[in-house]
């Protein structure tokens, strides 16, 4: 398995530009296609939504005002896609431009409807979904895009800081848990592991019953993965922060995780792994549910 068709996402809101990079990073190294995506919003589509009981004039008002900013997003998303394109020199074809297998290739599409649906569309046939963490913390678990990405798009997805980063995958640190989310993220960074100068296996010592952090090790040896097993003891009442210092520790640039191995509506209420990663997050975090 390798990567060869990379889907970043353009939110149009100041964070584009570490989506872009991530995805045009690895996109060079794969030797990938790279399709940027922007999704405007609708603004008729609201009209349901906000109309009952209102004047025509409100509604109308309201309509403006969804497609001043959306236009302001799109110029935004494209203006982020441009300043990159002419200061790397990228190599742009169009978005419905067949391209020869192995080719750094990178295009641009502004696409008008609901960001669920259309992520959907063009994510499950994409070997990656890159997309930003926003700037405030939660708001990626309430972004339509994210969630039809992480739960319904069958593939993995690459948050990004909402900050751009230099580099990507030098060191990959693996939140090992021995689940099966766990198990599902390992199987989507293998390319990503097989290019690593370092990797890292990182464990609580109080992880439930299955493969052992030593066994994980010998399955990655066996796809010529030399991985180092590092277990800690958590020290905070939240095992996330744990996993992002231990991370630090290792000098992991990017880290790999299962997400949500327990119900989403409990890591909103009690909190989880997942969820304090999102929040806080400073490096890129490669997530499947």
């Amino acid at each position: 398995m390798t990567i060869a068709h990379i889907l970043a996402l353009m939110e149009g809101t100041g964070t584009g530009a570490s989506a872009l990079k991530a995805a045009v990073t690895l996109g060079r190294r794969f030797s990938a296609r790279v399709d940027l995506l922007h999704v405007a919003p609708d603004p008729a589509t609201v009209v349901p939504v906000v109309g009952e009981g209102m004047s025509g004039a409100a509604v109308q008002q309201i309509v403006d005002s969804i497609r001043a900013e959306a236009e302001g997003r799109s110029k935004t998303a494209r203006g982020v896609f441009e300043s990159c394109r002419d200061a790397e020199s990228l190599p742009v074809v169009g978005a419905d431009d067949a391209i020869a297998p192995g080719t750094f290739q990178v295009s641009y599409r502004e696409v008008v409807g609901e960001e669920d649906t259309v992520v959907l569309q063009y994510g499950r046939l994409s070997d990656l979904i890159v997309m930003a963490r926003p700037k405030e913390e939660g708001e990626a678990e309430s972004s339509a895009a994210f969630d039809a990405a992480l739960f319904d798009s069958g593939r993995p997805v690459l948050l990004t800081p909402a900050k751009p980063v230099s580099g990507i995958g030098k060191t990959v640190a693996v939140a090992w848990n021995r689940s099966r989310e766990a198990t599902r993220a390992v199987a989507a960074a293998m390319p990503l592991l097989r290019e690593a100068e370092k990797v890292v296996v990182l464990t609580a010592r109080e992880s439930e019953t299955g493969p052992a952090p030593s066994e994980l090790a010998g399955y990655l040896a066996g796809h010529g993965i030399a991985a180092k097993t590092w277990a800690f003891l958590p020290v905070s009442r939240s095992i996330g922060d744990d996993l992002l210092s231990e991370a630090a520790d290792a000098g992991a640039d990017l880290l790999v995780m299962g997400a949500y191995g327990h119900s989403r509506l409990r890591e909103l209420v009690l909190g989880g792994a997942t969820r304090e990663v999102l929040s806080r997050g400073a490096i890129p975090v490669l997530l499947v549910h």
